[in-house]
């Protein structure tokens, strides 16, 4: 429940119209992030929620680095097609967790979404690497639940209690 409250605030701070409200958007992804870590912490056994949580603090970092937007540069941008027309540097990115910067006003460049896939381009702008340490999660996550284990046999239960006489 706590894990989809938090997609549920990013949603709001990605999608929902609320005009140039750029504090409340910036309050809503800190806060999604704290409610997926608290989630990560509960579920710390699975090891593919480990991964996830380091991949969440990696981005949690870049946020909170630079004032609670991903940030990504304009060069990240145009390696995936044209910049949007209302892209202004310095501002919030429609659409988006982003924050478009110039390289040098970036904190935490190489946690930021600077990283493409060609094939992607068109449906995903660019990406973190904490995004693909999720994404490895997420891959470690739905084997652990999906994938048969293997286990020895159980003995027979003669065997454990001795023999009956």
């Amino acid at each position: 429940m706590v894990a989809l409250l938090a997609l549920c605030l990013q949603a709001i701070a990605i999608k929902a119209p609320i005009g140039d409200a750029d504090a409340l958007r910036r309050v809503l992804l800190v806060s999604s992030y704290l409610l997926l870590m608290v989630f990560v912490g509960f579920n710390l056994r699975r090891p593919g929620i480990a991964l996830i949580g380091l991949g969440l603090l990696l981005n949690f970092a870049a946020i909170v680095a630079n004032e609670g937007f991903m940030p990504i540069t304009p060069e990240a941008v145009l390696r995936t097609g044209p910049l949007p027309v209302d892209a202004v540097v310095g501002e919030w990115l429609p659409g988006s967790k982003d924050i478009l910067l110039g390289r040098e006003d970036v904190r935490l460049w190489f946690l930021g979404d600077r990283l493409t896939w060609e094939p992607l381009s068109p449906v995903l702008r660019a990406f973190s690497i904490g995004d693909v340490v999720i994404f490895a999660g997420l891959l470690v996550t739905l084997a652990d639940f999906f994938v048969p284990r293997f286990r020895t046999p159980a003995e027979p239960a003669d065997t454990i209690a001795g023999p009956v006489a």
